[in-house]
């Protein structure tokens, strides 16, 4: 094994789903640990929902303060499963990243528009035409109103037709 360090940080490969309880427990014993998220946005069900995920699911960093003293510690900690490895070499992960990934903005925005915002149709025969949205319609698609031979017309959507 190669010498290592207790100023890097190691990936550990969690069991499935199980990422916050190797989280907690490693907390609960002293190391320090990393595990970043992401808030998403998404559509469910015609309503737009904010979850918090996992950036890296199964994987969460730790820095020890002695990894030969402290792996079998580590890989029996409930919900993590092993110390990342390829052979027999285990891979490090310098300070700079961990920073790097602290300092990122953990709210990831999705490109999907929200109820009431004015889009502009970008594309097919209503390229051009200011629109309304009234009702978002899965993930991918929504409804609008526009306005059409002086009525008001509502049509189907995908975002990707749209502009904000």
């Amino acid at each position: 094994m190669e010498a290592l360090t207790s100023d890097a940080w190691y990936v550990l490969k969690t069991k499935p789903r199980q990422d916050e309880r190797a989280i907690q427990s490693l907390d609960n014993q002293g190391f320090e640990v990393f595990g970043p998220k992401l808030t998403v946005k998404k559509v469910r069900r015609g309503k737009r929902t904010s979850s918090v995920e996992p950036m890296f699911p199964g994987y969460v960093f730790v820095r020890p303060d002695n990894l030969i003293e402290q792996f079998y510690k580590l890989r029996n900690t409930f919900g993590v499963n092993n110390v990342l490895k390829f052979g027999d070499s285990i891979p490090t992960i310098p300070q700079s990243w961990i920073d790097d990934l602290r300092s990122m903005d953990a709210a990831a925005e999705s490109d999907a528009p929200q109820v009431g915002d004015s889009v502009e149709i970008k594309e097919g025969p209503f390229r051009g035409y200011m629109a309304k949205i009234v009702e978002l319609d899965g993930e991918s698609r929504c409804f609008v109103l526009l306005e059409w031979m002086q009525k008001k017309v509502r049509a189907n959507f995908s975002y990707s037709e749209l502009t904000l």
